[in-house]
């Protein structure tokens, strides 16, 4: 029997799914290595995964460095990050008594591995991290110390970022942050503000949105000063200064843990320095297209986390320019808004289509969208003012749609169009790579529709298995009427790409995943920062009093505040006990007395 038979056999005792996939699997493309003892290795990927001379001396000095990093901690598992031939993690298992987990996301790694070594004494001594990595996997694994092997880290395929998201998970343990989310002052950037805020709420943080949407009258109000582009820039500059200025406040008031900014917030690199000077951690959401927005470049460097919808060279460049910890995020859905409606008759002879498009009036939907118009297509949105015949399709005089009417227009719709704005082109953008937010809005929605194919899309929803696409826009009319003409397949995909994104891409998974990044390289600091105390803190010292057992019925994230504590109670259903009645009235007694001279 061959290494590879014993050794699947040996792993599907425990991971019998893991060790079908891998039996299906190809093995790298490179051939193994002899090395003078005659124990193999291998390059993947142009990275040597062990020594060409020893790789078991190699693999006993690894060892010896991560035995120094456990400790004597008998809560640790050490997570080790790639699998490599597995001489690493014969010579830990040897130098560590403890629990061991290996994380390994390459099927064609592990068969080459498994191929080429007696592995099965590892395999009953290691864990496998199954996938897909869940929450409660980690948390069984008590403290996590991560414990990367270098070479497999560098060839890439996730192990980085899953790295962080162990970690970081660990590390937010009982921590409770405030964060300052700062919204621009308008554009599709902004709403995504909102959905942070709630989802880092929901995660149980203190948040506070920092809206500045009721600014955006002042800036559409500066030509009235002048004609003159120059001086209008000039005083352009002076209100975003003013608007920082603001932001600086807030942060002064708040005093967060870390300031959360979206995409287009009026923060320039004066004020960032500033916030960072104040001690306070500093991230970036760039939602936006960097090839037409570039005014990230002025910024990053004021940054410690730069998250992106984009990947590549973009982000490459990106980390060139900063210290800052850059990383790719995509854009999400928030289920609370973006969800499946019961509309009634009169919303959906408003509202409902056979064919619709929510969204501004760009270059390529212009040219796109005219040969459509028999189709019985409506379109919802702003800029669509001298399109020619396709303003026909207009509705509501291009006004602005609000975003709980976007939400019934989805529903409403049979075929909803997403096709992603560009400027530049008549069409499908051939360079494009982002998903927008609407793809995701759409899914979680349970709306069907159909979406331009974009290079980042398949990891994140299947095309044609979990969302329906097209590539060019000439094949729009006839893929339409088929999918009008097809309810039973609209259905089905549009109930794939909804359990798709509910269980992935929602902006509470977006939030997790960005705390993670900023706990896993942090945590020292942010652990060190005051505290503050929460009701299950409280609770805790109360022990069987009246107030612990109130505060024990209250969220146990709840700040152990006077308005912490009946902002709780004002959530709860039901008669007031008397203490309850008590704090509620001292509540209402400092809000009008005593709270204007405290300030």
């Amino acid at each position: 029997m061959s290494h590879l038979e014993e050794n699947l056999r040996a792993l599907a005792a425990r991971h019998p799914r893991l060790a079908a996939e891998i039996d299906a699997a190809a093995p790298l493309p490179s051939p193994l290595e002899p090395t003078p003892a005659g124990d193999p290795t291998v390059t993947a990927d142009g990275v040597l995964l062990h020594s060409r001379h020893d790789p078991r001396r190699e693999a006993a000095r690894w060892a010896e460095a991560q035995r120094e990093r456990l400790g004597e901690r008998v809560d640790a598992t050490a997570v080790v990050l790639g699998l490599g031939l597995g001489y690493h993690l014969e010579a830990l298992a040897a130098a560590w008594p403890g629990p061991i987990v290996v994380v390994e996301l390459d099927r064609a790694l592990w068969r080459t591995a498994l191929a080429a070594r007696d592995l099965r004494a590892v395999l009953a001594r290691v864990a496998v991290a199954e996938e897909p990595l869940t929450e409660e996997a980690i948390d069984a694994w008590g403290v996590p110390v991560v414990l990367p092997h270098a070479p497999s880290v560098l060839r890439g395929h996730g192990l980085r970022a899953l790295g962080e998201s162990i970690a970081g998970r660990a590390a937010l343990r009982g921590l409770r942050l405030r964060i300052l989310v700062v919204s621009p002052l308008a554009g599709g950037s902004h709403p995504i503000a909102g959905y942070c805020a709630r989802a880092l709420a929901d995660l149980g943080h203190a948040v506070r949105l920092l809206d500045l949407s009721p600014f955006a009258r002042g800036m559409e109000a500066i030509p009235c000063f002048t004609a003159r582009r120059g001086a209008r820039g000039a005083v352009e500059q002076a209100y975003m200064r003013f608007l920082g200025s603001g932001v600086l406040a807030a942060v002064e008031a708040e005093k967060p843990d870390l300031v959360l900014a979206l995409a287009q917030a009026p923060l320039d690199a004066a004020v960032l320095a500033e916030i960072g000077r104040r001690g306070v951690l500093r991230a970036f959401w760039f939602v936006e297209d960097h090839r037409l927005l570039t005014y990230w470049q002025s910024v990053i460097a004021e940054y410690d986390y730069f998250f992106a919808i984009q990947q590549g060279a973009f982000l490459e460049e990106a980390a060139r320019g900063s210290a800052a910890r850059v990383a790719y995020l995509p854009c999400a859905a928030d289920p609370a808004v973006h969800r499946p409606l019961a509309l009634t008759a009169a919303e959906r002879a408003e509202l409902g289509a056979p064919l619709a498009f929510v969204g501004a009036g760009y270059r390529n939907r212009r040219i796109a969208f005219r040969p459509l118009l028999d189709l019985g297509l409506k379109i919802w949105g702003t800029e669509w003012a001298g399109a020619g015949q396709v303003e026909t399709a207009v509705q509501r005089d291009g006004a602005r749609i609000s975003t709980e009417d976007a939400v019934r227009i989805f529903n409403a719709t049979r075929v909803n169009l997403n096709l992603h704005s560009s400027t530049y082109v008549d069409g499908v953008d051939p360079r494009g790579d982002f998903v927008n937010p609407r793809t995701f809005e759409l899914a979680a929605a349970g709306a069907f529709q159909l979406v331009d194919r974009r290079a980042l899309l398949p990891p994140l929803l299947r095309p044609d298995q979990e969302v329906a696409t097209f590539t060019d826009a000439a094949e729009l009319h006839d893929l339409v009427r088929h999918y009008l003409a097809h309810p039973e397949e609209r259905a089905w995909l549009a109930a794939a790409g909804r359990s798709r994104v509910l269980a992935e891409h929602t902006y509470r998974q977006r939030m997790q995943r960005l705390l993670e990044t900023v706990a896993a390289r942090d945590h020292e600091r942010l652990g060190s920062r005051p505290r503050e105390e929460t009701v299950d803190d409280a609770a805790e010292r109360e022990g069987d009093t009246p107030l612990g057992a109130l505060l024990r019925r209250l969220a146990p994230a709840t700040p152990f505040t006077l308005h912490g504590v009946v902002q709780g109670l004002l959530h709860r259903t039901g008669d007031l006990s008397d203490p309850e009645a008590i704090l509620l009235f001292l509540h209402q007694f400092d809000e009008l007395y005593v709270r204007e001279q405290r300030a």
